[in-house]
This record gives structure tokens, C-alpha cells and sequence, in this order.
């Protein structure tokens, strides 16, 4: 192979790796849950007052998606956010920002970054609530 089609097949392979969307949990504070289910519910929030329970931010998740061929919103965000945050034991996310991330002449991904949160008194899953209700 030449050094200039080796040189095209890196740029090819960077630009394949850079189109990738990638998402990321960091636990924060000295409090540890295990992992929640992957099926476990997690509430999504986009202000803390919102919350109107006590909580622990248990870490921050964020996701940066580039969205090949696909124009992306924060609710495309939400699964990948979820996902992150229930690795860290979290039942909830307060998403505090999200940004277009323009990826192409049709093409528009998302960046967001959330805190996952743990509801403190929230009832186990599949638990009644206090009305009785599953």
C-alpha cells in the first residue's frame, strides 16, 4: 500500500472513530449504590426543583452524539443518560445542559450532561405507592 493510501485509510479510520457517539458516568460524593437494572426506571428532570423530594446526586453522566444522518433532541438523549446513571445506582437525572453539536450538511447530534441523582425516598421498583397503586 502506498503512503498516501495509508495515509487516506488513517483519516478514514479517525474520522469513523470521531463519528462515534460516546457516553460517560463519573461517580461523585462517598456514597456508592450498586448498579441499578437495566430495566430499572429512572425519572429525568430539568431542574432540581423539580425533584420536590429529598435527593444525593450520586455522580454526572453526559453523552456527546454526533447523530450520523439523523437530526438528534434532548429526548434521543435521555435513553444514553439513563443508561449511564443507573451504572451509578441512580433512580433519576436532572439534565443541566444539552447543546446541538452540528455533524454534517443534515446532520445534527446532541451533547448533554445531567446529574444522577438517587431519590431518597423513593419506593423500591414494583413497590405500591402510597395510594396503593403499583
Amino acid at each position: 500500500m502506498s503512503s498516501r493510501a495509508a495515509t487516506v485509510v488513517r483519516a478514514l479510520l479517525a474520522l469513523s472513530v470521531a463519528a462515534c457517539s460516546s457516553a460517560s458516568a463519573v461517580r461523585t460524593g462517598n456514597v456508592a449504590y450498586p448498579p441499578a437494572a437495566a430495566n430499572a426506571p429512572v425519572a429525568v428532570f430539568f431542574n432540581e426543583r423539580d425533584v420536590a423530594r429529598p435527593f444525593q446526586v450520586v455522580g454526572e453522566v453526559d453523552l456527546d452524539d454526533p447523530g450520523k444522518y439523523q437530526i438528534l433532541t434532548v429526548k434521543d438523549a435521555v435513553p444514553a443518560l439513563s443508561a449511564q446513571a443507573r451504572t451509578l445506582g441512580a433512580n433519576g437525572i436532572i439534565i443541566d445542559a444539552t447543546t446541538p453539536v452540528k455533524s454534517g450538511v443534515i446532520s445534527t447530534g446532541i451533547y448533554a450532561r445531567a446529574r444522577a441523582i438517587r431519590v431518597l425516598d423513593a419506593p423500591p421498583p414494583g413497590a405500591p405507592s402510597a395510594d396503593g397503586r403499583p
